[in-house]
């Protein structure tokens, strides 16, 4: 690419390069066909005509149609040069033929779309169109669900039989899916031996039997007293068969366990201590300091019994080593 001998205005200027740089990718990106220039290229004042090379003939695309929906276009490359070619004609700038390098021989498919209907909004005061804006530019009214449209809202009896067809089945799924009534079931019966009343089959049972916690005396039918140690039924007296889960807090017509003493602790053995008067050998009571038989205070003369012990004395020797290892580690340290 060359540019002409008196260079445009914005030449040197990074945002007018700019601007052609954007203006030539929005032509690339387009995929519909660029009618070649009908008016010529602009030339500057003061440049002589000869000095511009004679335009080239426009080749004619070939356009085949793949289906009746769809063009597809199978030399895109000669497409994108001729729009280059226009942008650049357009801005005084000369592209060489040289200079285009793209593929040849590409074929292009034309994205086919659905039309759409553009959706336009009325006031409903002034009776203008809006813009981009939700704000009428007459009156300055917002637009509101007063204001009409066209093409107007569809109706939405569509949604409502929608809606009525899925209550319909899901009406049909639970009358499927309802529970059948089960039959009852007639008893079994024997005739009586006896002549009486049929006798009637009763499922088995397990019998329940309840303990009394302080004796294990087993409780009678429906008892709620021990008959050994008149002892109230409550809630620690054994249940078999036992349902802690589901009677986490005691058995139904039970009462409170009573306060039990608490379990006896075992400690170990202490002896008792006795002092005796050092004088008359009176053995002084508990709680007593003066002798009972010759008033003699109780101190440190009186008999101890056990006696005292002796706090063992540490070794001399020990001392001594122990001593002299501090001493090295101060002069080490020092």
């Amino acid at each position: 690419m060359s540019a002409q001998r008196d260079p445009p205005p914005n030449e040197g200027n990074k945002e007018g390069l700019s601007k052609y740089v954007k203006r030539m990718k929005m032509v690339w990106r387009r995929t519909s066909m660029v009618k070649p220039p009908s008016a010529p290229v602009m030339q500057k004042s003061g440049e002589p005509e000869s000095s511009r090379p004679a335009p080239e003939a426009t080749p004619q695309i070939p356009v085949s149609k793949a289906t009746p929906d769809a063009t597809v276009f199978t030399n895109w490359g000669t497409v994108q040069e001729e729009k280059a070619r226009a942008l650049f004609a357009k801005y005084g700038l000369t592209l060489e033929p040289g200079e285009w390098r793209s593929p040849t021989g590409t074929t292009v498919q034309r994205v086919v779309r659905p039309i759409r209907m553009r959706v336009r909004r009325t006031c409903h005061r002034c009776q203008t169109t809006f813009g981009p804006d939700k704000v009428c530019v007459n009156c300055q009214h917002v637009r509101c669900k007063s204001c009409p449209q066209y093409p107007p809202a569809k109706s939405n009896d569509h949604r409502d039989d929608t809606q009525a067809a899925l209550q319909a089945i899901v009406a049909q799924k639970m009358q499927r899916t309802a529970p059948v009534p089960r039959k009852v079931k007639e008893p079994l019966t024997m005739p009586s031996r006896t002549g009486g009343q049929d006798v009637v089959h009763q499922p088995p049972r397990q019998r329940i039997r309840r303990t009394c916690h302080r004796c294990s005396t087993v409780f009678g039918p429906d008892a709620t007293e021990c008959t050994a140690c008149q002892h109230i039924r409550c809630t620690m007296c054994p249940r078999e068969p036992s349902k802690p889960n589901k009677y986490p807090h005691g058995y139904p017509g039970d009462a409170n366990a009573p306060a039990e003493p608490p379990a006896r602790t075992w400690k170990k053995p202490r002896q008792r201590v006795r002092y005796t008067c050092h004088r008359c050998s009176t053995l002084y009571r508990s709680g007593e300091r003066e002798c009972s038989n010759c008033g003699q205070e109780k101190g440190p003369e009186s008999i101890r019994d056990p006696p005292r012990r002796d706090k063992p004395k540490p070794d001399p020797e020990l001392v001594r080593r122990v001593e002299e290892r501090l001493a090295k580690v101060r002069i080490s340290t020092g």
